[in-house]
C-alpha cells in the first residue's frame, strides 16, 4: 500500500508497465501502438475509478439492504446469529480515497494520451 500513496510514482511505474506492453506486445514500433496500449491502461483506471465513485456514492446501499432484507424475510432456515441489519453496506467497503486514486492515474494518463495525439497527428 506504500507505493499507492506516492501518486507521482505510481504515474512513473504505469507509464513504465506501457512501456514494457508496448515492447513485448506490440506488432511494431510506431507511436500509434504505443498510444493504443496507453489507452487501454488509461481508460482501465478509469473505468474502475467510476464504478468505485458509483459505489461509495450509495448507489447501490438500497438494493443491497433490500435483499439482505428479502433474504432473511423468506430463509426456511433461519440463521438468528446472522446479523444481516449489521454487516457493511457496499459504500462502507470501498474506502474514501480509493476512487480518487484510479481517477486521478486515469486522468493523467489520459493526459498524457491526449498529448501523444497531438503529437502523432500534427507530426
Amino acid at each position: 500500500m506504500i507505493i499507492i500513496k506516492n501518486k507521482w510514482l505510481m504515474f512513473g511505474l504505469n507509464l513504465a508497465i506501457v512501456t514494457i506492453l508496448f515492447i513485448t506486445l506490440a506488432p511494431a514500433y510506431d507511436l500509434f501502438h504505443y498510444i493504443n496500449l496507453l489507452f487501454y491502461i488509461a481508460y482501465f483506471y478509469i473505468f474502475i475509478g467510476i464504478i468505485m465513485w458509483v459505489v461509495r456514492g450509495g448507489f447501490f446501499d438500497g438494493i443491497t439492504y433490500g435483499f439482505r432484507r428479502f433474504t432473511n424475510r423468506m430463509s426456511r432456515q433461519r440463521d438468528y446469529l446472522d446479523d444481516w441489519e449489521e454487516k457493511p453496506l457496499p459504500s462502507q467497503t470501498v474506502h474514501q480515497s480509493l476512487p480518487k486514486f484510479f481517477l486521478f492515474q486515469g486522468m493523467l494518463l489520459g493526459i498524457s494520451l491526449l498529448a501523444l495525439l497531438f503529437l502523432y497527428y500534427s507530426g
